[in-house]
């Protein structure tokens, strides 16, 4: 029951973070370059609030990895919050179910899982959704979503197999020490971006305008000065980081320890449907929050969904012994 519940409050808590971040992206006109540097940064002091001390074995055997899973969450969340630029968190939702695919392939080429003959069934179920709800798509977003999301969805599920190694490296490590290790690349990680981006934002403040380096055309797709010390920008993330994305990180490594995957994945499969009712929760108090879905969005929608649950209720046999489907993806 106790693993029931963490997965549960842990889609909960994904859910409510995407819609947060449409928020923000809708109402205040944030860069995302920025939101995302100032999250990660926030996210860092949250979790280094609540460390516990590891010993110096286990911090040389885990912060190599944590600097890999802070660079995929770094991916991660730039892309994902870029796809509500173009689409809903309900939408993005549905087609990050392409990940359960990109488990299976990752899974395959570093742990030599095979799946099951049963799952190939969930499979084909969520590449013929995916496929679908994409070419349902405007024409002129679709090369874009398409790329966010896959960018997005390998990082998550990159991070997932770290999680994964990490705790099949150091089983005895706790939760509060993994929030420690992870508190620690992410505040240095999302503080290195702050001040990376802050420097080209006051160098391209200090060239003349219009000027024919080439440089500075790379530098005019970057944030300007105005947007990294932009208040609502600044307070919005850090927020978000310190509360809610912190949340996401402390029960994800909670759900990893007391569930199973096959009762995450269960969860984990109808977060789209939490995802539009929060949205529609928020579109009392900001219309612009109303996700925009046809007929055919919820029919395909219900083919990613029902993919999913495949790979779970179809019996899964096979031959071999050591197969697994611990890979935990968001």
């Amino acid at each position: 029951m106790k693993g029931v519940l963490l997965a549960t409050s842990t889609v909960i808590v994904w859910a409510l973070l995407n819609i947060i971040n449409r928020f923000c992206v809708l109402k205040y006109d944030i860069n995302i370059i920025v939101f995302t540097s100032f999250m990660i940064f926030a996210t860092g002091v949250s979790l280094l609030m609540i460390r516990k001390q590891v010993t110096p074995e286990n911090w040389k055997k885990g912060i190599k990895y944590s600097w890999l899973y802070t660079g995929m969450q770094i991916i991660r969340s730039f892309t994902m919050i870029s796809t509500f630029l173009y689409i809903t968190p309900t939408e993005t939702s549905l087609l990050f179910n392409i990940e359960v695919v990109i488990a299976y392939l990752l899974a395959y080429a570093i742990f030599k899982r095979i799946p099951y003959r049963g799952d190939y069934a969930g499979i084909l179920v969520i590449l013929s959704g995916f496929i679908l709800f994409v070419s349902a798509l405007s024409a002129d977003i679709r090369p874009t979503v398409v790329l966010l999301v896959m960018v997005s969805a390998t990082a998550s599920c990159i991070r997932s197999i770290v999680v994964e190694k990490t705790t099949l490296g150091n089983p005895d490590t706790s939760i509060r020490q993994k929030c420690g290790i992870s508190g620690f690349t992410l505040f240095y990680g999302g503080l290195s971006l702050i001040g990376f981006f802050f420097s080209l934002a006051l160098l391209k403040h200090l060239l003349p305008e219009q000027h024919p380096n080439l440089f500075y055309r790379f530098l005019s797709h970057l944030p300007s000065l105005s947007e990294m010390v932009h208040p609502a920008t600044i307070i919005s993330a850090c927020l978000t980081g310190l509360c809610i994305n912190a949340a996401t990180t402390v029960l994800y490594y909670a759900t990893l320890k007391f569930s199973t995957s096959e009762i995450f994945m269960t969860i984990r499969a109808f977060q789209p449907v939490l995802t539009f009712l929060f949205e529609l929760l928020a579109a009392t108090a900001y219309a612009a929050m109303r996700p925009r879905l046809s007929t055919l969005d919820y029919i395909y929608g219900g083919l990613l969904v029902i993919g999913s649950l495949l790979i779970l209720i179809v019996p899964s046999h096979g031959s071999y012994t050591h197969q697994s489907k611990d890979f935990i993806t968001d």
